[in-house]
Protein backbone atom coordinates (compact mmCIF):
# COMPACT_ATOMS: atom_id res chain seq x y z
CA UNK A 1 0.00 0.00 0.00
CA UNK A 2 2.91 2.32 0.66
CA UNK A 3 3.89 2.44 -3.02
CA UNK A 4 0.32 3.42 -3.90
CA UNK A 5 0.52 6.30 -1.43
CA UNK A 6 3.86 7.52 -2.84
CA UNK A 7 2.60 7.21 -6.42
CA UNK A 8 -0.45 9.26 -5.52
CA UNK A 9 1.73 11.84 -3.79
CA UNK A 10 4.08 12.04 -6.80
CA UNK A 11 1.18 12.55 -9.20
CA UNK A 12 -0.20 15.36 -7.04
CA UNK A 13 3.20 17.07 -6.85
CA UNK A 14 3.57 16.85 -10.64
CA UNK A 15 0.08 18.26 -11.09
CA UNK A 16 0.92 21.09 -8.70
CA UNK A 17 3.89 22.15 -10.79
CA UNK A 18 2.30 21.52 -14.22
CA UNK A 19 2.19 24.72 -16.26
CA UNK A 20 1.41 25.22 -19.95
CA UNK A 21 2.36 28.08 -22.27
CA UNK A 22 0.94 28.31 -25.80
CA UNK A 23 3.46 30.15 -27.97
CA UNK A 24 2.49 31.39 -31.44
CA UNK A 25 4.98 32.17 -34.19
CA UNK A 26 5.38 32.71 -37.92
CA UNK A 27 4.56 29.77 -40.20
CA UNK A 28 7.05 31.12 -42.77
CA UNK A 29 10.82 30.93 -42.36
CA UNK A 30 12.26 34.01 -40.67
CA UNK A 31 15.93 33.14 -40.35
CA UNK A 32 17.68 32.93 -38.00
CA UNK A 33 14.84 33.20 -35.47
CA UNK A 34 12.46 30.69 -37.04
CA UNK A 35 13.45 28.00 -39.51
CA UNK A 36 11.31 25.84 -41.76
CA UNK A 37 7.77 26.59 -42.82
CA UNK A 38 4.28 25.21 -42.34
CA UNK A 39 2.68 23.97 -39.14
CA UNK A 40 5.49 21.73 -37.89
CA UNK A 41 8.39 22.70 -35.63
CA UNK A 42 11.62 21.31 -37.18
CA UNK A 43 13.15 18.59 -35.00
CA UNK A 44 16.65 19.95 -35.67
CA UNK A 45 17.73 23.57 -36.14
CA UNK A 46 14.26 25.03 -35.46
CA UNK A 47 15.65 28.56 -35.20
CA UNK A 48 17.42 30.56 -32.50
CA UNK A 49 14.26 31.78 -30.77
CA UNK A 50 12.72 28.31 -30.67
CA UNK A 51 15.95 26.82 -29.30
CA UNK A 52 15.84 29.41 -26.52
CA UNK A 53 12.26 28.55 -25.57
CA UNK A 54 13.02 24.82 -25.67
CA UNK A 55 15.97 25.38 -23.33
CA UNK A 56 13.79 27.38 -20.93
CA UNK A 57 11.14 24.65 -21.04
CA UNK A 58 13.72 22.18 -19.73
CA UNK A 59 14.91 24.56 -17.00
CA UNK A 60 11.51 25.40 -15.50
CA UNK A 61 9.99 22.55 -13.56
CA UNK A 62 6.65 21.32 -14.89
CA UNK A 63 6.56 23.73 -17.83
CA UNK A 64 5.19 22.54 -21.19
CA UNK A 65 5.36 24.88 -24.17
CA UNK A 66 2.89 24.26 -26.99
CA UNK A 67 4.25 25.68 -30.24
CA UNK A 68 1.64 26.95 -32.70
CA UNK A 69 2.69 28.09 -36.19
CA UNK A 70 0.37 30.49 -38.01
CA UNK A 71 0.60 33.58 -40.22
CA UNK A 72 1.91 36.46 -38.11
CA UNK A 73 -1.34 38.40 -38.44
CA UNK A 74 -3.21 35.40 -37.04
CA UNK A 75 -0.83 35.25 -34.05
CA UNK A 76 -1.56 38.91 -33.34
CA UNK A 77 -5.30 38.28 -33.73
CA UNK A 78 -5.20 35.35 -31.29
CA UNK A 79 -3.09 37.02 -28.61
CA UNK A 80 -5.49 39.99 -28.62
CA UNK A 81 -8.27 37.54 -27.82
CA UNK A 82 -6.22 35.51 -25.31
CA UNK A 83 -6.37 32.42 -27.55
CA UNK A 84 -2.58 32.06 -27.35
CA UNK A 85 -0.39 33.01 -24.40
CA UNK A 86 2.73 34.53 -25.91
CA UNK A 87 4.58 35.72 -28.99
CA UNK A 88 8.04 37.19 -29.58
CA UNK A 89 7.56 40.77 -30.70
CA UNK A 90 9.27 44.13 -30.80
CA UNK A 91 7.91 46.77 -28.47
CA UNK A 92 5.40 49.15 -30.01
CA UNK A 93 3.32 51.40 -27.77
CA UNK A 94 0.03 50.34 -29.40
CA UNK A 95 0.78 46.71 -28.56
CA UNK A 96 0.58 47.49 -24.84
CA UNK A 97 -3.20 47.36 -25.23
CA UNK A 98 -3.12 43.58 -25.70
CA UNK A 99 0.41 42.43 -24.80
CA UNK A 100 2.44 42.59 -21.60
CA UNK A 101 6.15 43.45 -21.91
CA UNK A 102 8.72 43.39 -19.07
CA UNK A 103 8.90 46.67 -17.20
CA UNK A 104 10.86 48.13 -14.30
CA UNK A 105 9.57 49.40 -10.97
CA UNK A 106 8.51 52.73 -12.47
CA UNK A 107 6.79 51.15 -15.46
CA UNK A 108 9.56 51.77 -17.97
CA UNK A 109 10.41 49.11 -20.55
CA UNK A 110 13.13 46.78 -19.18
CA UNK A 111 15.48 46.22 -22.12
CA UNK A 112 17.78 44.05 -19.97
CA UNK A 113 15.14 41.32 -20.39
CA UNK A 114 15.03 41.65 -24.18
CA UNK A 115 15.74 38.54 -26.21
CA UNK A 116 17.70 40.51 -28.78
CA UNK A 117 18.54 43.91 -30.21
CA UNK A 118 17.96 43.93 -33.96
CA UNK A 119 18.68 46.42 -36.71
CA UNK A 120 16.76 46.44 -40.00
CA UNK A 121 17.99 48.06 -43.20
CA UNK A 122 16.51 48.79 -46.58
CA UNK A 123 17.60 45.97 -48.90
CA UNK A 124 17.75 45.86 -52.69
CA UNK A 125 19.97 45.70 -55.73
CA UNK A 126 23.12 47.76 -56.22
CA UNK A 127 21.17 49.97 -58.64
CA UNK A 128 18.55 50.61 -55.93
CA UNK A 129 21.28 51.60 -53.48
CA UNK A 130 22.77 54.05 -56.00
CA UNK A 131 19.37 55.64 -56.61
CA UNK A 132 18.79 55.99 -52.87
CA UNK A 133 22.09 57.82 -52.50
CA UNK A 134 21.17 60.22 -55.30
CA UNK A 135 17.95 61.23 -53.49
CA UNK A 136 16.08 60.97 -56.77
CA UNK A 137 13.10 58.95 -57.95
CA UNK A 138 10.29 57.05 -56.24
CA UNK A 139 10.36 53.41 -55.14
CA UNK A 140 8.09 50.48 -54.38
CA UNK A 141 8.89 48.62 -51.16
CA UNK A 142 7.50 45.16 -50.42
CA UNK A 143 6.47 45.04 -46.76
CA UNK A 144 5.20 41.94 -44.90
CA UNK A 145 1.85 42.60 -43.23
CA UNK A 146 1.89 43.20 -39.49
CA UNK A 147 5.61 44.03 -39.24
CA UNK A 148 6.03 47.03 -36.95
CA UNK A 149 9.29 48.14 -38.63
CA UNK A 150 7.21 49.42 -41.55
CA UNK A 151 5.91 52.20 -39.29
CA UNK A 152 9.44 53.69 -39.19
CA UNK A 153 9.52 54.14 -42.97
CA UNK A 154 8.14 57.61 -43.58
CA UNK A 155 10.09 58.76 -46.67
CA UNK A 156 7.58 60.13 -49.21
CA UNK A 157 9.57 58.52 -52.04
CA UNK A 158 8.42 55.05 -50.92
CA UNK A 159 5.18 53.31 -51.83
CA UNK A 160 4.50 50.26 -49.67
CA UNK A 161 3.33 47.02 -51.24
CA UNK A 162 1.84 44.46 -48.82
CA UNK A 163 3.03 40.86 -48.88
CA UNK A 164 2.07 37.82 -46.80
CA UNK A 165 5.61 37.03 -45.61
CA UNK A 166 9.21 38.19 -45.59
CA UNK A 167 10.08 35.54 -48.17
CA UNK A 168 7.37 36.82 -50.52
CA UNK A 169 8.79 40.33 -50.18
CA UNK A 170 12.30 39.20 -51.12
CA UNK A 171 11.00 37.10 -54.01
CA UNK A 172 9.39 40.24 -55.46
CA UNK A 173 12.68 42.13 -55.07
CA UNK A 174 14.70 39.35 -56.72
CA UNK A 175 12.28 39.29 -59.68
CA UNK A 176 12.51 43.10 -59.92
CA UNK A 177 8.76 43.46 -59.41
CA UNK A 178 9.50 45.97 -56.64
CA UNK A 179 12.60 48.00 -55.87
CA UNK A 180 13.33 46.91 -52.32
CA UNK A 181 12.22 45.69 -48.94
CA UNK A 182 13.80 45.61 -45.49
CA UNK A 183 15.85 42.88 -43.87
CA UNK A 184 17.75 42.00 -40.72
CA UNK A 185 21.17 43.62 -41.03
CA UNK A 186 22.41 43.95 -37.43
CA UNK A 187 22.23 41.64 -34.43
CA UNK A 188 23.35 42.90 -31.03
CA UNK A 189 25.58 45.52 -32.67
CA UNK A 190 27.15 43.26 -35.34
CA UNK A 191 26.55 43.80 -39.05
CA UNK A 192 25.01 40.70 -40.67
CA UNK A 193 23.18 39.77 -43.85
CA UNK A 194 20.37 37.71 -42.35
CA UNK A 195 17.95 37.80 -45.25
CA UNK A 196 17.19 35.83 -48.45
CA UNK A 197 19.29 36.43 -51.59
CA UNK A 198 22.06 37.95 -49.48
CA UNK A 199 24.56 36.96 -52.17
CA UNK A 200 23.01 39.38 -54.69
CA UNK A 201 21.18 41.97 -52.60
CA UNK A 202 22.72 44.73 -50.50
CA UNK A 203 21.72 46.44 -47.27
CA UNK A 204 21.68 50.19 -46.73
CA UNK A 205 23.53 51.07 -43.51
CA UNK A 206 22.98 52.37 -40.93
CA UNK A 207 19.75 50.54 -39.98
CA UNK A 208 16.63 52.68 -40.24
CA UNK A 209 15.09 50.75 -37.35
CA UNK A 210 16.62 49.44 -34.13
CA UNK A 211 14.28 47.37 -32.00
CA UNK A 212 14.32 45.07 -29.02
CA UNK A 213 12.59 41.71 -29.24
CA UNK A 214 10.71 40.44 -26.19
CA UNK A 215 8.68 37.46 -25.14
CA UNK A 216 5.33 39.24 -24.76
CA UNK A 217 2.35 37.72 -22.98
CA UNK A 218 -1.38 38.00 -23.47
CA UNK A 219 -3.14 40.10 -20.84
CA UNK A 220 -4.95 37.11 -19.34
CA UNK A 221 -1.86 34.90 -19.16
CA UNK A 222 0.16 37.54 -17.33
CA UNK A 223 -2.71 38.34 -14.98
CA UNK A 224 -2.98 34.74 -13.77
CA UNK A 225 0.65 33.61 -14.24
CA UNK A 226 2.78 36.61 -13.24
CA UNK A 227 5.34 34.52 -11.33
CA UNK A 228 5.84 32.17 -14.29
CA UNK A 229 6.06 35.08 -16.73
CA UNK A 230 8.77 36.76 -14.63
CA UNK A 231 10.63 33.44 -14.43
CA UNK A 232 10.48 33.02 -18.23
CA UNK A 233 11.86 36.52 -18.80
CA UNK A 234 14.68 35.85 -16.35
CA UNK A 235 15.62 32.52 -17.94
CA UNK A 236 15.55 33.92 -21.48
CA UNK A 237 17.85 36.77 -20.44
CA UNK A 238 20.52 34.14 -19.66
CA UNK A 239 20.32 32.44 -23.07
CA UNK A 240 23.35 33.09 -25.38
CA UNK A 241 21.29 34.51 -28.24
CA UNK A 242 24.14 36.27 -30.06
CA UNK A 243 26.20 33.07 -30.15
CA UNK A 244 23.29 30.98 -31.45
CA UNK A 245 22.28 33.63 -34.01
CA UNK A 246 25.79 33.72 -35.43
CA UNK A 247 25.88 29.92 -35.64
CA UNK A 248 22.76 29.95 -37.76
CA UNK A 249 24.10 32.73 -39.97
CA UNK A 250 27.37 30.91 -40.59
CA UNK A 251 25.48 27.72 -41.46
CA UNK A 252 23.24 29.71 -43.81
CA UNK A 253 26.24 31.34 -45.52
CA UNK A 254 27.87 27.92 -45.97
CA UNK A 255 24.64 26.54 -47.46
CA UNK A 256 24.34 29.46 -49.88
CA UNK A 257 27.96 29.00 -50.97
CA UNK A 258 27.31 25.29 -51.50
CA UNK A 259 24.15 25.98 -53.51
CA UNK A 260 26.00 28.52 -55.64
CA UNK A 261 28.82 26.03 -56.27
CA UNK A 262 26.37 23.30 -57.29
CA UNK A 263 24.57 25.68 -59.66
CA UNK A 264 27.84 26.70 -61.30
CA UNK A 265 29.06 23.11 -61.72
CA UNK A 266 25.78 22.04 -63.33
CA UNK A 267 25.90 24.73 -66.01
Amino acid sequence: MRWIFYSYLLLNIQALYAQTLTFCYEDKELAPSYMGKGLEVPSTNPGASIEALQAVEKNIRGLTIIFVRQPWQRCLHDIKRNKVDAVIASYVKSRQEYMTFPTGEEGQLDTTLAINKLGRCLVGSQAFMSQLDSNEGTFNLAIPRGYSSAERISDSRFTKVDTLSQRDAFDLVSKEVVDGTFGLCMINGEQVSAYPYADVLQAKYPPFDISYGFLAFSKNFYLYNKELADQLWGELAKFPFAEVYMRYLKENEAQQANDSSNTTSSQ
